[in-house]
């Protein structure tokens, strides 16, 4: 049922159960990093009345580590969705299989990134030009990794042990590289199907928050991009005022937005989300 409303324009018995690991994978390992992300931001940007246990950061922060260790941890998760994908790579690309597909494929690594980007410099406000850089770097980090795990042997049993240290041992930063671009990815693809169907009347500023997460990601792996000639130094250059901008058109609504996950009056029961003044007025014992 999770796939039938998160795969764009598909239905559930058309995605296969490789897809649904992958996805699963990705997003629980995604939503812890995010959950400590938050926590952390939101404490620092409290300063002394983030450390009161009354304001429960402590118990957010706690639970996030919890999120990224409990119940499969994130860096085992983003090799799930490593292996699979690259699984569901090889087996399209076996010879006779889907010819045109693998050539495809193999080709994203010998084009020039001026021609991968379509000339474009790299604006943070073109959603589809990141949309388009963000699909790149995908199939070039996990055709590295595929590539990476070459082995000359013929022995079976060697050939797995082999692979088995290069994949564990030698290569666990592609792995994750890897593991991480295809979550991000699906997390835009989701957001640019799902915007596409909202309200129009709220769609201008859910463009917004998607347009900063885009932003976001390219900030945060800017060495590739740059590279890999799939963003131009001014282009590079330019993102810290997109993203300024963003924030400052965001802001305004920043209320608005948060009453949009429905937190109850019951919820909000730490002193700093009420009238922390008066909170402090008569329990100032740093409790």
């Amino acid at each position: 049922m999770y796939a039938k409303f998160t795969v764009p324009d598909r239905d559930i018995y058309t995605v296969s159960h490789r897809e649904i690991v992958m996805m699963c994978c990705a997003i629980k390992a995604i939503t812890g990093w995010h959950i400590n992300t938050a926590a952390t931001i939101g404490r620092e940007r409290c300063g002394g009345q983030g450390f009161l246990a009354a304001n429960r950061f402590g118990p957010a922060i706690a639970g996030s580590h919890s999120s990224m260790t409990a119940e499969g941890d994130n860096s085992v998760l983003m090799m799930k969705v490593a292996m699979e994908y690259i699984a569901d790579m090889m087996a399209k690309m076996k010879p006779g299989k889907n010819p045109g597909a693998a050539i495809k494929l193999m080709s994203v690594q010998y084009t020039p990134g001026v021609l991968l980007r379509k000339g474009k410099s790299g604006s943070g406000r073109d959603i589809e030009y990141i949309r388009n850089i963000l699909d790149i770097r995908e199939k070039l980090l996990f055709l590295q990794v595929a590539q990476k795990m070459r082995v000359s042997t013929k022995d079976k049993v060697a050939a797995r042990a082999a692979r088995f240290e290069k994949w564990s041992e030698q290569e666990q930063d592609s792995v994750q590289a890897a593991g991480r671009a295809y979550s991000e990815k699906l997390i835009s693809d989701i957001c640019h199907e799902k915007i596409g169907l909202a309200d129009p009347s709220i769609q201008p500023i859910l463009k917004k928050l998607y347009n900063l997460y885009l932003v976001t990601v390219l900030q945060e792996n800017i060495s590739f991009f740059l590279t890999n000639n799939l963003i131009t130094r001014k282009g590079a250059a330019s993102l810290r005022d997109d993203f300024d901008t963003l924030v400052k058109e965001i802001a305004p609504e920043s209320l608005v937005l948060a009453d949009g996950f429905g937190i109850t009056e019951e919820m909000l029961s730490a002193p700093i989300a009420r009238d922390w003044e008066l909170y402090n007025s008569y329990d100032n014992a740093g409790r």
